[in-house]
């Protein structure tokens, strides 16, 4: 109907270049289309009427009343939620610095896989498995590799939350005792002399 559009109003006609009203096309929720309706002149809808307001009425009128003083408990509520906050910021960052390292570990032992790989012949017959590695026994490396990793991770979390000075259960104790024989033995894995 029209070429160009310029001015909107609240309720939303749109007059155009050549002076004519119109509402204009829209999209319907099933993906037809609503043709654009023209507006008869002078018709004003509710949204466009501007309300009036007494300007004496706005100056009488009250000011808000002052907040309420808080009370012990919401005070310590507020505490609780900062302290949670900031704990929560303090896991995001520690989480992503270990999913920095993470993926810095994985890219590597994915590279030295993938060099063990092409340096030697795969073998999936039963020829001569002493001579070379089967995808099975890749398949198992690479999943104690990332067992043993998120142990390590685990117990990073214990040597923080010792660090912090919690008190730590029996089988956190265990775990970090642990901790020395777990990375000899992933860094074994790693360098290819595994099983």
């Amino acid at each position: 109907m029209s070429s160009s559009k310029t001015i909107s109003t609240p309720s939303g006609i749109v007059t155009t270049d050549n002076n004519e009203r119109v509402i204009p096309a829209t999209r319907r929720a099933d993906g037809t289309l609503r043709k654009e309706r023209r507006v008869r002149p002078g018709f004003v809808p509710q949204e466009d009427i501007a309300r009036y307001k007494n300007p004496w009425v706005e100056e009488t009128k009250p000011p808000p009343p002052p907040p309420k003083p808080k009370t012990k408990a919401q005070i310590k509520n507020e505490k609780r939620k900062l302290k949670k906050k900031e704990e929560q910021k303090k896991e995001n960052n520690l989480e992503s610095i270990n999913n920095e390292n993470k993926q810095v570990v994985e890219e590597d032992s994915l590279d030295q896989l993938k060099n063990k790989i092409s340096e030697m012949s795969v073998n999936e017959s039963n020829e001569s498995p002493s001579a070379s590695i089967t995808i099975k026994q890749l398949e198992n490396t690479t999943k104690k590799i990332k067992v043993l990793e998120k142990k390590i991770r685990q117990m990073e979390r214990i040597k923080e939350k010792q660090a912090r000075g919690e008190a730590l259960k029996l089988e956190e104790e265990e775990k970090l005792s642990k901790l020395e024989q777990i990375q000899e033995e992933l860094k074994r894995l790693k360098q290819g002399d595994g099983e």
